[in-house]
């Protein structure tokens, strides 16, 4: 879920002209010219009126101010910024200024000075609610969902016409799981604006986490259209992972949701001949996530003697993993409460030869940071399947099966491709064979299809396949995992309506440890893997116990890792090139024990041998995939 559009208000509203002419009723035809300019497009000559007005003395707070925004309008962030201090130092009481340096300072990740500024402006326009609202969001964004609540709130008090404060309440509800009340606030937004694209993603990811099909359906032609042109800038890239498989469609949208980040190509950054190929791992994710347990073997195998590598984490939040990684780092830093400019400074005096992205879109990123450069060679890896659009970020990794050759043009980076699979295996205890208790009690012969997804992942097309299965295989029990109450509801609904007894459908009960998870694997048959968007830890878990899964091969990186994994295990055939062939091939497995029987011999088999769990030699994999990128690029 999206957690946050309020700083884009005062983007788009505060240096808007129409809310100045109030103030400044008798404008000069100078001005007036400056504003017809600005409104064509043509910066540069309306920023050339407002200098000369200042340079003859005929300016005041209000013509600093529209210059900031015509600075902002070019990419001109320290000037714009220079001259809203201008437009204070003219008019000290000049709200709308201080909340606009108030945002420029968020924007860079100096919270307390953002939160000073937008304080003064409330002290000097008490209804000004677009200070509330950005305050609001960084509450939010620091986790202070409560607080952030409040000024969300003030502010709608202030102004119930502004789409954006219904959005920001909405987003706290669906931050908490409350999906009614975000739903409302979501649709109140649209009745503001109903070209307001924020809240119609929002409504998206609602009825993707509920399994409300029918609601979904009716936002289809703008979740068909959002985001293939440069004006529509989505909110939530990785939401439209789930929705559209086109990788044609992904990579347009990356490339003009990068441009709202800012940053130029830069390639100014030189190898410092290291005595040590040196590498910065950047994650928000070093504690218990799937990303961590996946790259965890990496670091404990890095060739020390060649390689040193250094963390920077973008959350404090420590556990038990977190202290089991760091000892493999040379340093570890936590950078998530640096402006952008201090973690940009911090990272680059480390002198790196590789940076490393880990994140992506993925919530509480920072990849603003790789915009700016802050090492010779950049790399987008694991955590987000898919382009990021940046030209900055050099290289992505991946394998000829999540990327096939012809693909390339469907990505920004250079994709760099690992000689078997691009995940490896993850490090586990061996699961226990002992059965659940709620599958242990189905009837002898029963087969178990297991689908530990998360609900958005579960389209409709993904159901309707499931829903198939089981009509054609009597025999067989669809084990979910436990979703919220209304998602529960509606995925029970729609297999009803498939005469198909819900006594069937079964929903995973909630486990204590991460091994109690692990072990329900060994209580399934068969595995089945979602389409737009594979498994990927999950997939990787299914294999080391020995539990086979099928997956239908799609045409994007997200669409494409089941195939991966299974191709490096020798299991093509397990992978599907029709949806009609996904149903088929688990309605003959369901049949035919046996065969289950050899599939897992075979998994077993490459347990012993199989490069898809030698975690030494994938490491080394990825180490000479890192050198032969230094010899590239040097």
């Amino acid at each position: 879920m999206n957690k946050g559009f309020g700083n884009d208000f005062n983007k788009k509203n505060s240096n808007l002209d129409k809310n100045f002419l109030v103030e400044d009723i008798e404008l000069s035809a100078q001005t007036k010219k400056a504003i017809f300019l600005a409104r064509e497009g043509n910066f540069l000559e309306s920023a050339k009126i407002y200098n000369d007005l200042i340079l003859k003395g005929k300016s005041n707070h209000l013509t600093f101010h529209r210059l900031a925004g015509i600075y902002e309008k070019l990419g001109k962030r320290k000037e714009a910024f220079q001259c809203l201090q201008k437009a204070i130092d003219v008019k000290k009481n000049y709200a709308e200024a201080y909340c606009d340096i108030g945002r420029y300072l968020q924007d860079a990740k100096e919270i307390k000075g953002a939160l000073n500024y937008f304080a003064k402006a409330i002290e000097y326009k008490p209804d000004l609610f677009g200070a509330y609202i950005n305050i609001g969001n960084i509450y939010q964004k620091l986790g202070n969902l409560l607080e952030a609540m409040k000024y969300f709130q003030k502010s709608l008090e202030i102004n119930n016409k502004i789409p954006i404060t219904f959005y920001n309440i909405g987003t706290i509800y669906a931050i908490e799981k409350n999906y009614v009340d975000a739903e409302r606030n979501y649709k109140s937004a649209l009745e503001c604006d109903k070209n307001f694209n924020p809240a119609k993603i929002g409504l998206a990811e609602i009825y993707l986490n509920t399994f409300n099909i029918k609601s979904l359906k009716k936002l289809k032609n703008y979740i068909d259209n959002a985001g293939l042109n440069e004006e529509d800038q989505i909110t939530n890239l990785l939401t439209f992972f789930y929705l559209d498989c086109s990788p044609k469609n992904q990579y347009i949208r990356a490339l003009n949701y990068s441009k709202s980040l800012g940053g130029k190509k830069r390639n100014n950054l030189q190898s410092k001949n290291n005595k040590k190929i040196k590498i910065g791992y950047i994650s928000g994710n070093f504690n218990n996530h799937p990303v961590s347990k996946i790259m965890e073997t990496i670091f404990i195998n890095h060739d020390k003697k060649k390689f040193e590598i250094h963390a920077y984490s973008l959350n404090n939040v420590e556990d038990k993993i977190t202290k089991n990684l760091k000892v493999n780092f040379k340093s570890f830093s936590c950078i998530s409460s640096l402006s952008l400019k201090e973690a940009v400074t911090k990272i680059r005096l480390e002198n790196l030869d590789i940076a490393v992205d880990l994140m992506g879109y993925t919530n509480k990123n920072m990849i603003k940071i790789f915009n700016e450069r802050i090492a010779p060679i950049q790399i987008n890896y694991l955590g987000f399947p898919g382009t990021t659009g940046i030209s900055n970020m050099d290289f992505l990794i991946g394998d000829e099966f999540v990327v096939p050759k012809n693909f390339q043009k469907y990505y920004s980076e250079k994709v760099i491709r690992m000689p078997n699979s691009f995940i490896n295996s993850i490090k586990y205890e061996y699961p226990s064979s002992k059965k659940v208790e709620q599958i242990s009690s189905l009837p002898n012969k029963s087969v178990v299809l297991a689908a530990f997804h998360k609900t958005s992942k579960l389209s409709e097309e993904v159901v309707n396949a499931w829903a198939n299965i089981l009509i054609k295989s009597e025999n067989t029990y669809l084990w979910l995992k436990k979703p919220i109450d209304s998602a529960k509801e509606n995925l029970l609904s729609f297999f009803t309506s498939r005469k198909i007894d819900k006594e069937r459908i079964l929903f995973a009960k909630h486990v204590s440890s991460y091994e109690e998870h692990v072990s329900r694997y060994c209580s399934a048959d068969i595995f089945l893997d979602t389409f737009n968007y594979n498994g990927h830890s999950t997939l990787v878990e299914c294999i080391w116990s020995e539990l086979p899964f099928v997956t239908l091969l799609g045409k994007s990186f997200s669409s494409r890792v089941g195939g991966s994994i299974l191709h490096s295990l020798d299991l093509d055939e397990l992978i599907c090139n029709s949806i009609e062939e996904y149903i088929e091939k688990v309605v003959f497995y369901s049949s035919n024990k046996q065969k289950l029987e050899v599939l897992k011999n075979k998994i077993n088999s490459q347990k012993k041998s199989g490069v898809f769990f030698n975690q030494k030699v994938f490491t080394k994999n990825l180490e000479e995939v890192y050198e032969n990128i230094l010899r590239m690029h040097y």
